[in-house]
């Protein structure tokens, strides 16, 4: 069953109404596509919590709201923190600050945000921008997040926002995850017929973050000679420099002489 803007809006309402603190919560899946018109209606409302403690006081509104905890597993591999059900079926999946083990809610994707304007005493809503949604939805396993990806790439899309925020969340996570993004375009393209912008860029994300992913789990072991570790993991001894020296600016790894080791 599906749910649209006014039956979320009632929800939320709901949720409102309960509260004596106020929290934030920024959508991130269908949703927020519902809320925008982009889609007619949605099976559940992803949100991202940014503050720990809000998850204790939003889990005790939706309790009192009629809404049971549930365990799905396919949400706990996505490193959903809370998943809760109503009467009708519509469905809660709550994150923190984290989706799928490895996508921030980052700086930048706050400031790019827009508050829904609703009546509202403790409930602050915030809209991930389309660019932020399409990514989020780039590293789940589900389905109808392809389509979602589809829907929000027909409404036009900045793909160097998009690029930018890649090359950002790269550096700032210590999952490889671009790499699965990468199929996860390579299949829109292919399903819908459709040319994603700067996919030859991201190919080249993926490539660095598989290889910085795997130099980090070698290094967990012990040390190595940068020839060594080129060696090893059969790639030109240039590119790993260039991979070692990012690591080393980043503040991961450190070099001494010309031997590397992880930072504890």
């Amino acid at each position: 069953m599906s749910f649209g803007r006014e039956y979320i809006y009632k929800e939320l309402k709901k949720i409102d109404d309960t509260l004596d603190k106020q929290i934030k919560l920024y959508l991130i899946g269908g949703g927020n596509m519902s809320l925008l018109g982009l889609k007619d209606a949605t099976r559940d409302i992803d949100i991202i919590l940014n503050e720990e403690k809000e998850l204790t006081i939003l889990k005790d509104a939706l309790l009192r709201c009629g809404y049971k905890e549930k365990y799905l597993p396919v949400y706990q591999k996505m490193g959903s923190r809370l998943v809760m059900e109503n009467k009708d079926g519509f469905r809660w999946d709550v994150f923190i600050k984290i989706v799928c083990h490895g996508l921030i809610l980052s700086p930048h994707m706050m400031s790019r945000c827009t508050e829904m304007q609703f009546d509202f005493k403790n409930l602050k809503l915030f809209l991930l921008s389309k660019e932020d949604v399409f990514l989020f939805k780039g590293i789940t396993e589900r389905e109808r997040d392809l389509e979602d990806m589809h829907i929000l790439y027909l409404q036009g899309l900045d793909f160097e926002v998009i690029k930018e925020e890649i090359k950002w969340q790269s550096e700032n996570s210590n999952i490889a995850w671009i790499s699965y993004l990468f199929q996860r375009l390579m299949k829109l393209q292919k399903e819908y017929g459709i040319v994603v912008p700067n996919i030859k860029e991201i190919e080249k994300m993926a490539e660095e973050d598989a290889a910085i992913s795997l130099i980090l789990e070698k290094l967990s072991r012990r040390n190595y000679a940068i020839e060594e570790l080129a060696k090893e993991l059969k790639e030109d001894e240039n590119w790993i420099k260039e991979l070692i020296q990012k690591l080393e600016k980043q503040g991961r790894i450190k070099i001494k002489g010309n031997t590397i080791m992880k930072k504890e």
